[in-house]
């Protein structure tokens, strides 16, 4: 893949934004240099661990800002010289960061298996560590623990110079020596400690002149009292100076010595870097992982341009219209036609751009489920990029192109080409157009075209393989819609649109007329064939809709029905429990009764212990008795009954057919037989108008289905609507996030469904396109 195919592809903006995101020098250069693979293996791996970033940046933050690019400081320490202080604490910062990295990402093995495989690489460097940290301050000073000698030279040095102190504030407070003093303060002049002394008394005062204020007022003297101190704590300094730099020597053979192995942490550092910046990417773009599959093929839905996207999160207001378009399954050459502006080159270059960021390593701004194939070549001939210089004009600059891409493209290369034949004579340029599209398709090519010659779009009427792809514009608008319609050759719309700008109707039957029999017959026939597929488009959809809201109520229906399983399991096994109880503590009073008798052997007692049995049957007898009394006769949605084999009152909500009647008991229905229904034993009103409503508190106004699938997601929100609607709520606010689109359709499918609700995106400022906003009607 040539530079040129991905400049005109624009694809080094993209790594451009990648740089932007990465942390680090390293990652910074990884993403600078980021090109297309021909490898599948190689290509696998780079999507894997995009996937993997994503998932370790929604864990946490690492400090990536802490990772210095060390080769500067390497290679100064390996040719023997010595490290600043600054550049140690760089080294402490970026080992430091190793650790918490590779303890961060391992703890995490499981969820991101190859980004842990590359980490279990990477030194951590503890000891120089340990010795860094006891060395060097935060603020890139030596520390006085560096060394017990650099140590002990320093507290000399604070005990001379608060002896220093000390001596100078007798002088400056002295009556004797303050009259001469022209403020009563220390200050320093080089490195040694001075008084600001009168011009006056410069041969009075004892001590020794360092400098002058500038008017000549003022001398600034070290008094001969302190001069022995100062003297002492010069040659501290100097003592101090020669442990620092030894001390620096030391450590920066430390560092020479492990160079090639930090060399590699700062590769592994980097290379972490630059797949968390493919996961930020990934968020902005709202980007998933296609399903990649190594033949030359390609299935985009929901495609949007990365570029269109970016402009969008800058201005809002902008839209982004979504395309579904496919190469290299049913078909390998797509003629792309349709008016101008509405959007053919944007399709093509969203073609283009996807194959080589997924080619990359990088995710897509598709729709789950899409898929991408692996094109050992790509070839894009996009935009005008005549050259005045070489005087090209448009036409021999796209040929000039063209006649490159012919030379190398090979069966399996994906060809993107821009109006092809364009900018010469219409015969000439559809004749040539025609050759290069048919040699490329006869090679094995998967081609993508766009063109305004009616001649091509025969093509897929007369080749195997090939394709027409239109346009949307909507004549009533005079706009384009920018939707994508694989299988429909498009029109110019030059008359429609000539005639709603006021174009007089004889001018326009006049320019009719000049069209060739044949080509205003293939007109019609493509406006009729738009309409066709327009209606069928509607209908699929509907029956799609359709078939979506009958899977979900089935699922809704298996959840339930398996919940109701479950209640009734829970409720005979608690029968059960109580039974075994039952049975126990009757086996327990008659071991009672029996060692009674042996022990008292009696009449009285015996006597005594057949009354305690003849009590004890009988409450056996009652508690195994099924529910006395008789059927209910009639019963209504609303009315109270105990269900007898489940020993248990509820409310009835439905009468089915055979006989059943559908009961609520507690959180769950269950369909029972009329004749397991008894009178509730509490008297309750015979009947009501509804089903009892709960509080409008019991029932939630906001619902979360962010994390679930679509499935999961269409059940919580069949039970909020029930219990909203039977709350009495005036709307319901659903948060399906923004992501793919697949949830927030899943959730508008499911509404659509509900007649008595209206349903409309939220504003901006209460989530947009992340949140719905659901209305009952009154």
């Amino acid at each position: 893949m040539d530079e040129r195919t991905l400049r005109v592809l624009e694809f080094p903006r993209i790594r451009e934004r990648l740089r932007e995101l990465t942390e680090t020098v390293m990652g910074a250069e990884l993403a600078s240099s980021l090109h297309p693979s021909a490898e599948f293996e190689r290509i696998q791996e780079a999507l894997q661990e995009t996937v993997e970033a994503c998932v370790l940046l929604r864990e946490g933050a690492l400090p990536f800002h802490q990772v210095h690019d060390l080769r500067p400081h390497l290679a100064r320490a390996v040719k023997g010289g010595t490290l600043e202080p600054q550049a140690l604490l760089k080294v402490l910062q970026t080992v430091r960061t190793a650790r918490l990295v590779k303890g961060f990402v391992l703890t995490r093995a499981e969820r991101m298996p190859q980004l842990a495989a590359a980490v279990r690489n990477l030194e951590t460097f503890e000891p120089l560590e340990a010795e860094l940290e006891r060395a060097i301050g935060e603020d890139g000073t030596v520390l006085d623990g560096a060394s017990a000698e650099l140590g002990r030279i320093r507290r000399e040095i604070r005990a001379q110079e608060a002896r220093l102190r000390s001596t100078l504030e007798e002088i400056i407070r002295s009556p004797r020596w303050v009259r001469m003093l022209q403020d009563p303060i220390v200050t320093v002049r080089g490195d040694r400690y001075v008084v600001p002394v009168k011009q006056q008394y410069v041969h009075q005062f004892p001590g020794i002149l360092h400098d002058q204020s500038t008017s000549g007022a003022t001398a600034f003297m070290e008094p001969l009292a302190t001069l022995q101190v100062g003297n002492r704590i010069r040659a501290l300094r100097g003592a101090e100076e020669r442990e620092v730099q030894r001390f620096l020597a030391r450590l920066s053979e430390r560092v020479a010595a492990i160079a090639p192995a930090l060399q590699e942490a700062l590769r592994i550092l980097g290379r972490l870097d630059f797949a968390l910046a493919k996961a930020r990417l990934a968020d902005e773009l709202d980007a998933v992982c296609p399903v990649l599959d190594p033949r030359p093929k390609l299935a985009f839905y929901e495609a949007r341009h990365p570029l269109l996207v970016f402009a969008r999160r800058a201005d809002p207001t902008r839209s982004v219209v979504p395309i579904d378009v496919r190469v290299g399954e049913d078909f390998r050459t797509l003629v792309i036609t349709g008016p101008n502006t509405g959007g053919k080159t944007v399709a093509l270059k969203t073609i283009g751009l996807l194959q080589v960021m997924v080619q990359s390593g990088l995710l897509l701004p598709v729709r789950g489920g899409s898929r991408a194939g692996l094109f050992p070549q790509i070839f894009a001939d996009i935009g005008d990029e005549q050259s005045i210089e070489q005087s090209l004009s448009t036409f021999s600059s796209h040929m000039g192109a063209q006649v490159e891409i012919l030379r190398r493209a090979r069966a399996g290369a994906l060809v993107l080409l821009d109006e092809i034949g364009a900018g010469t004579d219409p015969a000439e340029g559809a004749a040539l157009a025609r050759a290069v599209i048919e040699t490329l398709h006869e090679r094995g090519c998967c081609v993508g075209v766009t063109t305004h010659y009616g001649e091509l779009k025969t093509l897929a009427y007369e080749i195997p393989g090939v394709a027409n792809a239109s346009v949307e514009f909507d004549v009533e608008t005079l706009r384009p819609t920018y939707r994508l319609r694989i299988g429909l050759a498009g029109r110019s719309h030059a008359f429609e649109i000539a005639e709603r700008l006021g174009l007089d109707r004889s001018v326009l039957e006049r320019a009719r007329s000049y069209l060739r029999e044949d080509l205003r017959a293939m007109d019609d026939v493509l406006a009729g064939m738009a309409m066709d597929q327009s209606r069928i488009e509607q209908a699929r959809k509907e029956a799609e809709r359709l078939r979506e809201a009958a899977e979900a109520e089935r699922r809704r229906y298996e959840a339930l029905r398996a919940e109701v399983a479950q209640e009734r399991e829970r409720i005979l096994q608690k029968a059960r429990e109580e039974a075994r109880a039952l049975v126990e503590r009757a086996q327990s009073e008659v071991r009672m009764l029996l060692e009674t008798l042996r022990r008292e052997r009696s009449a009285e007692a015996a006597e005594r212990a057949r009354r305690q049995l003849e009590t004890l049957l009988t409450s056996l007898q009652q508690a195994i008795a099924p529910e006395e009394g008789e059927p209910v006769a009639e019963v209504e949605p609303g009315d109270r009954v105990r269900v007898a084999s489940l020993r248990t009152e509820g409310t009835v909500v439905g009468i089915r057919d055979r006989g059943e009647v559908e009961v609520e008991v507690g959180r769950l229905r269950v369909r029972v037989p009329r004749s397991d229904l008894r009178a509730a034993p509490k008297a309750r009103p015979a009947r009501t108008a509804a089903p009892i409503r709960p509080s409008v508190a019991a029932a939630p106004s906001r619902l979360d289905l962010r994390g679930l699938v679509a499935e999961d997601a269409v059940y919580e929100l069949e039970k909020a609507l029930d219990a909203a609607l039977l709350a009495g709520l005036p709307r319901l606010v659903v948060i399906h996030g923004k992501g793919t689109g697949a949830l927030r359709q899943a959730v508008h499918t499911a509404l659509a469904a509900h007649p008595e609700v209206r349903f409309r995106l939220a504003p901006p400022e209460e989530g947009g396109e992340g949140v719905t906003i659901v209305e009952f009607e009154p």
